[in-house]
């Protein structure tokens, strides 16, 4: 009988190990990412930017730049995150901003060759909207209310500075980190 029990425990013990396992691995997946969704790059007090739209931004300013320059997801990110800022700081102060405000704000500066690619013109747009709002409001309140806002931006862009609302792509959001080398000895 002796012989028999022990197949029986075996599987079992097995099931027990394969299940804390699992259970380990996806409190592990979930605890680096929060509430990250992989398909959402950011949420602006609930607006979500999709990793499509931020796709699309990034391929239309591409579009624009000189061969050998490379275009930064982040910086991208930023640009959109902050446009959606701008329109709920303009909604939240009654200040309406036009296609025809936009284009004379981007009127001769670096950003005005974006205008013509569709995708590229959102992301130029939504810098416009950050000064436009920003002189309408005064710059000290727009940067207060900037700081008001609640922005989650996904832990694979790298950090959000929660007061400027910038992400520092230098830094990982993930829980685990490079190990540092150790030090070489000094003869």
């Amino acid at each position: 009988m002796r012989s028999s029990a022990a197949p029986h425990r075996r599987p079992r013990r097995h099931r027990i190990l394969a299940a804390a396992a699992l259970s380990l691995a996806v409190l592990g997946t979930g605890a680096g990412c929060a509430n990250a969704n992989p398909a959402v790059a950011a949420y602006v007090d609930g607006t979500a930017i999709t990793q499509t739209q931020l796709d699309a931004a990034v391929a239309g300013v591409e579009k624009t730049v000189q061969e050998g320059q490379q275009v930064s997801p982040q910086a991208v990110l930023d640009a959109m995150v902050h446009g959606v800022i701008a329109e709920k700081i303009a909604a939240k102060n009654g200040i309406t901003v036009t296609d025809a405000d936009r284009d004379a704000a981007l009127k001769g500066s670096n950003l005005e060759p974006l205008l013509p690619f569709p995708a590229a013109k959102e992301v130029a747009y939504d810098i416009a909207d950050q000064q436009i709002v920003a002189q309408k409001v005064g710059s000290q309140p727009y940067l207060e209310q900037v700081a008001q806002q609640k922005v989650t931006v996904n832990p694979r862009f790298g950090v959000l500075d929660e007061q400027q609302k910038l992400v520092n792509g230098d830094q990982s959001g993930s829980l685990a980190r490079p190990s540092s080398p150790s030090p070489t000895p000094t003869p």
